[in-house]
C-alpha cells in the first residue's frame, strides 16, 4: 500500500512539473534559435558576434573589432534583420512614442552619415506585440551608449 503511494505521488509530481520544464526548454532552445540566426547575420557580412543579447521578441550583437551591429526582430508573420555597419553612422539617439503616458514603442534610430540613407530602425519595443514593457529600457540604454562610444565622432 506504501508503495503503491509512492508511486502515484512521485507520477503526481512529475506531472505537476513538467509543464515548468517544457517551457523551460522552450525559452532555452527559442533563445539558441535567435542566437544562430544573428551570428548567421553577422557572418554574412563576414563579422562575428562578441556582445549580445537576447529578449522575447528581439536580438541584437555587436562585433567591437568590425564595429557593426546585427539586429533581429521577431513577431508571429515575420523575422526582420538588420546588418549596421557603424563606420556609417552618424547618431544614435533611443526614441520613446508614447500614447498617453504609456510607452507604445521604443527604438533605437541609428543616422547615417550620408543623408539620402534613411534612418535605420532598431525595434526594442512595441506595444502591438508586447503587450507591457519590462526591461527593455535598461536594455535600449546599455546598447546606445554601446553603440554611440563606437561612432566615428565619438573619439
Amino acid at each position: 500500500m506504501n508503495l503503491g503511494t509512492t508511486i502515484i505521488g512521485i507520477i503526481f509530481v512529475a506531472l505537476c512539473a513538467m509543464p515548468f520544464v517544457l517551457t523551460s526548454f522552450n525559452k532555452k532552445k527559442k533563445k539558441n534559435k535567435a542566437l544562430k540566426t544573428l551570428q548567421d547575420l553577422s557572418k554574412e557580412y563576414n563579422s562575428e558576434i562578441s556582445q549580445h543579447e537576447i529578449f522575447s521578441y528581439y536580438a541584437i550583437g555587436i562585433d567591437h573589432s568590425k564595429k557593426t551591429v546585427s539586429f533581429m526582430s521577431e513577431n508571429e508573420k515575420t523575422i526582420t534583420k538588420t546588418f549596421i555597419n557603424l563606420s556609417n553612422i552618424k547618431t544614435c539617439d533611443i526614441v520613446n512614442f508614447k500614447k498617453g503616458k504609456e510607452t507604445d514603442r521604443l527604438y533605437l534610430k541609428l543616422s547615417y552619415i550620408d543623408k539620402s540613407q534613411p534612418d535605420a530602425i532598431l525595434e526594442f519595443f512595441n506595444s502591438e506585440i508586447n503587450y507591457q514593457l519590462g526591461s527593455e529600457l535598461p536594455s535600449i540604454e546599455k546598447w546606445n551608449t554601446i553603440i554611440n562610444g563606437m561612432l566615428p565622432n565619438s573619439k
